[in-house]
């Protein structure tokens, strides 16, 4: 399952996860409900099944802070929890104005979804609101780099055991993650890398990519932009069907794991 992160961050972000969607290249997006999404956006991305999921936020439109204080903060368990309660609910309730559903999962703006304080309010947020219907994303990687151990030592372990212990569905496998410094020979390596690590219980890899546009910037537009000249290319196409991937959203990946 390929899944574009920053949904609604902005148009250049937007036009990707649409045509990505339409080539088939990807099977679901995380919206940063805060962002912007027109309806008839929404409508396309309903039409190519793509899931759906809240992308929660606390460093980007949120402006809690940076990561690292976001971070050191957690840690230090130095939030109020009902002010990270009101901003899930908040966020929760945009979401469902905007794309007019529950969200199919959850994750992380740098997965700040898994930090201290932040993931056990998060959890009993969503329990309360939907049961245990939605699923989260887990960091549990199957890259050996340095990068993808330290973001899921970071409170990977502990909220895989958390929605376990809830029987809240999550995915098996997680990939995507590097430097955003990669050029487009390098990328295409990490691809290959990620693709042949999936397995029979699934991986879920998430990317970044946005059409080329002078129009906004952030820190990783070269690379979003060269992320999307990667998964759009007959390259990609190439390096996916070599590894005999097979697409899977979330039911298919979550009944893959209910199987063994």
């Amino acid at each position: 399952m390929i899944n574009v992160d920053d949904l609604g961050l902005s148009p250049a972000v937007n036009e990707a996860v649409l045509r990505l969607a339409e080539m088939q290249r990807i099977q679901a997006s995380s919206f940063m409900s805060f962002g912007t999404i027109a309806p008839d956006e929404v409508a396309e991305l309903k039409r190519h099944h793509i899931d759906i999921g809240l992308h929660f936020d606390l460093t980007c439109f949120a402006a809690s802070g940076g990561l690292k204080r976001v971070l050191f903060k957690s840690y230090l368990h130095g939030w109020k929890q009902n002010k990270i309660q009101d901003a899930i609910n908040q966020q929760l309730d945009l979401f469902e104005d905007k794309i007019g559903a529950k969200p199919v999962f959850v994750d992380g703006h740098q997965h700040v979804h898994q930090f201290p304080q932040i993931r056990s309010v998060l959890i009993n947020t969503l329990l309360r609101r939907y049961d245990n219907t939605i699923a989260i994303r887990s960091t549990k990687t199957t890259q050996r780099d340095i990068k993808a151990k330290i973001i899921h030592a970071l409170g990977g372990s502990q909220l895989d055991k958390f929605l376990q212990s809830k029987h809240i569905p999550r995915n098996h496998a997680f990939a995507g993650i590097y430097s955003f410094k990669a050029d487009r020979q390098i990328l295409e390596f990490k691809w290959n890398e990620w693709l042949a690590s999936a397995s029979d219980s699934g991986l879920l890899i998430m990317c970044h990519p946005a059409i080329p546009s002078k129009f906004w910037t952030d820190e990783i537009k070269a690379a979003r932009e060269t992320e999307w000249l990667w998964l759009k290319s007959e390259a990609f196409a190439l390096c996916w069907q070599q590894h005999q991937c097979q697409k899977a959203n979330w039911q298919t990946l979550l009944q893959s794991l209910t199987l063994q």
